[in-house]
């Protein structure tokens, strides 16, 4: 299976409000293996270069399947980045335009009491308090 893993972080190292968005793709057999290798990928670019120094707090903000390379394009993720109280705010639908019924594509959710992955049939739109409860997919030192 292919997954696609769309991460964000706020860059600490920049003094104005910011969103730094991250695609990132891997071949696994369940979103379990995905979830391990983007972690371990992650921390060896952290380790390795420069680009994720202002990088704190890494957030899934939607993990998508697939069971193999789509022959005509699938959206993945929509996001819209919008002002909030302290900052900026992420509005985000993993796979927003595929009907159901389509079995070659799904999406889950990440950060449940559990912190383990929960696959999503209907998306639903998070509360203001829900996304403020978010939970880091990473957090670096």
């Amino acid at each position: 299976m292919l997954y696609i893993g769309n991460f964000s972080y706020n860059d600490d190292t920049d003094s104005k409000d910011n969103y730094c968005l991250m695609p990132c793709v891997v071949e696994a057999d369940d979103a379990d293996a995905a979830m391990e290798k983007f972690a371990a990928h992650l921390h060896e670019v952290r380790k390795s270069s420069d680009l994720l120094d202002g990088a704190h707090e890494i957030y899934l903000d939607s993990l998508t399947e697939l069971e193999a390379a789509p022959s005509d394009p699938v959206i993945c993720q929509w996001q819209k980045i919008v002002p909030a109280m302290d900052g900026l705010c992420s509005i985000t639908s993993a796979l927003p335009v595929v009907d159901e019924g389509d079995e070659f594509a799904s999406a889950y959710t990440w950060g449940d009491e559990d912190n383990e992955h929960e696959h999503v049939d209907d998306l639903e739109e998070l509360d203001e308090d829900e996304l403020a409860e978010q939970e880091p997919f990473l957090l670096f030192e």
